[in-house]
């Protein structure tokens, strides 16, 4: 409970100085820079056809989280990072950079390339197929699970996924 009495009227004058920051005020500050560090993936707006921007979840109670990095995994288990959906093109981990590991049509690791087990047509674990049983996760960097990379659009765990067909359709035509 805040009484309204900052720092420096509960300090002793001697220990703090005018510039004393009253309890909200603290409170406040903290707040911002745990916001902050939390943020390591600053969405930006993107042209129209790109990656969509996934509907945000609540994060736990006094920490905001307004677009988390959202990361998708796949393969046995789902250790397998993929790439980030919604990072700057220029992100070394984004989905969206061609000459990147997760967005190469020739990294064994990327849903573009259609010859890998996370593209192919006929993969359970493919993003592109639309039967795929195992498709790749979609999560946020707390760990916190949104859905499934997949064309299926009957899996039960589609979730957040189904934001993503329209793109991944013509990611999976190309």
């Amino acid at each position: 409970m805040d009484t309204g009495l900052s720092f420096c009227q509960t300090a002793r004058a001697s220990l703090c100085p005018r510039w004393c920051l009253s309890a909200n005020s603290v409170l406040l500050l903290v707040g911002l820079a745990t916001t902050l560090a939390l943020t390591a993936c600053v969405p930006i707006m993107a042209p129209v056809g790109s990656v969509p921007q996934a509907a945000s979840a609540p994060g736990p109670v006094g920490i905001p989280s307004p677009n988390p990095k959202m990361m998708i995994f796949g393969g046995e288990g789902h250790k397998t990072y993929l790439g980030c959906l919604n990072c700057s093109e220029y992100g070394a981990d984004s989905v969206r950079n061609q000459y990147g590991a997760h967005g190469s049509p020739y990294s064994a690791e990327s849903i573009f390339n259609h010859y890998s087990q996370y593209g192919s047509l006929y993969s359970a674990e493919s993003a592109c197929n639309e039967y795929a049983n195992d498709p790749p996760v979609i999560v946020d960097g707390t760990g916190r699970f949104y859905g499934r990379l997949t064309l299926n659009r009957y899996h039960p765990q589609l979730g957040t996924g189904a934001s993503y067909m329209g793109w991944l359709a013509a990611v999976c035509r190309d």
